[in-house]
């Protein structure tokens, strides 16, 4: 079997390139960056040298998946304001064209890694796959559109299609609020998150591969949309216990009011806007840190009969001592 993989390069394609290959399966990956990634053994084509439909159906030519990871994510601060026609794109054309290249080069079934920002940002209740789409931000709103673009192009072709909407993806390699959060916990100062009461869904980077490869090796017709998440929820002041527990730190949290982490949050945006001035701390980072997002992915379990082969413990486990080097000592 082959492979075509977007964005192999990067956080979760690097991750799922090592599995496929370890399972015996031919990879033809895209990349977008210089330089060429390093990776042995796959067959590496650069995004921006493909500039016309025959190319991409060259690209998906001979593949018999094609798993589409490739998208301009989250932008923070000053950088994620007015870039709605990048995000379209990015996300909403480059996956309609990847679609219509797969239809023309007869691939068995392309897989979309998508978000469930695509239904909210945000939210109280526990979303799945019946709750209403209402994405808060552009990024979800480009992420629901490439959606709708994949099933039109799709529809009453022969390739079968999955998309898989995803919560925070954390694990060895991550950049993002998880590194940052062991950094502060490192510090050994306390952190004003004692307060918080929300509750988020994640997925380890190695369940949500194992859980790629799952639809990847799936015999019959899919066609359907899931939510991938490792089952086990944390408010933000257990995420950052459990964290500070894997690295064999103790951590002090202070009730400081949601209010003031909010305006906290709105200052930093002001200082990015008007100062140019990146402290890591925006509306959107507090947003995270504060707000609720959890989902049921018990339709993709029961569907496909998956369980998360990666206990969450080890999972956090494994990712602190891959970042704990970003880490300062107390």
């Amino acid at each position: 079997m082959r492979v075509l993989v977007t964005g192999a390069s990067g956080f979760i394609g690097t991750a799922l390139v090592r599995r496929l290959m370890a399972e015996g399966i031919d990879v033809r990956g895209t990349w977008r960056r210089d330089p060429e990634p390093t990776i042995a053994r796959v067959e590496w084509r650069r995004l921006s040298q493909i500039d016309s439909a025959a190319g991409w159906r060259d690209l998906a030519s001979g593949c018999e998946v094609v798993i589409h990871l490739a998208a301009l994510t989250h932008q923070t601060g000053t950088a994620g304001t007015g870039r709605w026609p990048e995000f379209w794109r990015v996300n909403v054309e480059l996956t309609r064209i990847l679609a219509q290249a797969s239809r023309a080069a007869g691939v068995r079934r392309l897989i979309f890694v998508s978000s469930v920002g695509a239904i909210c940002a945000r939210s109280e209740e526990c979303v799945d796959e019946n709750s209403p789409c209402m994405p808060q931000e552009d990024y979800g709103r480009s992420k629901l559109e490439a959606e709708r673009a994949l099933q039109l192009e799709l529809e009453g072709s022969v390739v079968d299609w999955c998309i898989l909407r995803l919560p925070l993806v954390y694990g060895p390699g991550n950049p993002g609020n998880m590194a940052r959060l062991l950094q502060l916990i490192g510090t050994g100062v306390p952190l004003p998150f004692g307060a918080i009461r929300n509750r988020r869904s994640l997925v380890f980077v190695d369940n949500l591969v194992d859980a790629i490869l799952t639809v990847v090796r799936y015999p019959a017709a899919i066609r359907s949309t899931y939510l991938v998440s490792d089952g086990s929820d944390f408010t933000t002041p257990e995420l950052v216990s459990a964290l500070a527990a894997a690295t064999g730190r103790t951590v002090r949290l202070v009730g400081v009011p949601i209010a003031l982490l909010k305006l906290i949050g709105r200052l930093g945006d002001l200082a990015s806007r008007f100062l140019r001035i990146d402290s890591g701390i925006d509306s959107y980072s507090v947003g995270r840190l504060v707000g609720s997002l959890q989902v049921n992915s018990c339709r993709f379990r029961g569907f496909f009969s998956w369980h998360p082969p990666v206990d969450v413990t080890l999972a956090l486990a494994r990712t602190c001592s891959a970042l704990r080097h970003d880490v300062s000592e107390p």
